[in-house]
C-alpha cells in the first residue's frame, strides 16, 4: 500500500533534519548519505525517494538549520529578553555553550568554510538563508536608516560567527575564552550599549578560564 504524502513529507523532514545536525557536527565531507539515513533511522536506499542527490540534501539541509538558527538565536532570544533583546541575541550566540555544542549551534561558524566550496546549488541556499537570518537580525540592531541597520546587521553576523568559529579552532582555551569575551563585549557596546551590569554577567557566568 503506498505511503501518504503526509508520511512521505514527514520521513523528508526527518531526514533533513538528521542531516544538519550531521553536517553541522561533522561537516559535509565527512558525512555520507548512508550516515544521514541512519542517523534518520532509514535505510540507504530510500534516500532518492526523496532527494536527486547530496548537493540537494546538503542545500535544503544548510537552510533549514540556518533558519532554526535564526530563531533559536535570534528570535527566541529577543522575546527572553524583550528589554534589551540585541543584548539577549549577543549574549546567547557567543557564548561557551554555543561553542562547545557545535551540532546544536548556527550553521555559519559551523559550515561556512565548506560552503564557499560547494555547489552554485548548495552557495544559492544558503545566500537566501542567511539574507532572511540578517533580515531578522536587522530588527534589533539601531541606526538611523534601513541601510544602516543592514549593515549593522551584516557585520554582527558576520562578526559572532567569526568569534564562534575561531574559538572552536584554537586549542588553548584561554585564548578561546578570551576571543569569547572580546567580541561579546565589543559588540555589546558598540550595538546593544553599555547597560549596567552587562560585564560582570558575562565575565562571572561565561569566562571564568579566562580571567582566572
Amino acid at each position: 500500500m503506498p505511503r501518504s504524502t503526509g508520511h512521505k513529507a514527514q520521513t523528508r523532514t526527518r531526514i533533513v533534519a538528521a542531516a544538519a545536525r550531521a553536517f553541522r557536527e561533522r561537516g559535509v565531507e565527512s558525512v555520507a548519505i548512508a550516515d544521514v539515513m541512519r542517523a534518520a533511522g532509514l535505510t540507504h536506499g530510500g534516500f532518492y525517494a526523496h532527494f536527486p542527490s547530496k548537493d540537494a540534501l546538503v542545500a535544503e539541509a544548510t537552510a533549514s538549520g540556518l533558519s532554526d538558527s535564526r530563531r533559536e538565536f535570534v528570535s527566541d532570544a529577543a522575546e527572553a529578553n524583550p528589554e534589551a533583546p540585541l543584548r539577549e541575541v549577543i549574549r546567547r550566540y557567543v557564548s561557551r555553550y554555543h561553542r562547545d555544542h557545535q551540532a546544536e549551534g548556527c550553521a555559519m561558524p559551523a559550515l561556512t568554510a565548506e560552503i564557499a566550496r560547494e555547489s552554485t546549488e548548495v552557495r544559492r541556499a544558503f545566500t537566501a538563508a542567511l539574507e532572511e537570518f540578517v533580515a531578522n537580525l536587522m530588527e534589533y540592531v539601531p541606526g538611523d536608516s534601513p541601510e544602516a541597520r543592514r549593515d549593522g546587521a551584516l557585520v554582527l553576523a558576520a562578526g559572532m560567527a567569526g568569534a564562534v568559529s575561531l574559538a572552536r579552532a584554537v586549542d588553548d582555551p584561554v585564548l578561546s575564552d578570551r576571543l569569547l569575551l572580546a567580541a561579546r563585549r565589543f559588540y555589546t557596546d558598540s550595538l546593544a550599549g553599555s547597560a549596567p551590569g552587562a560585564a560582570a554577567e558575562y565575565t562571572t557566568e561565561d569566562t571564568e578560564r579566562a580571567e582566572g
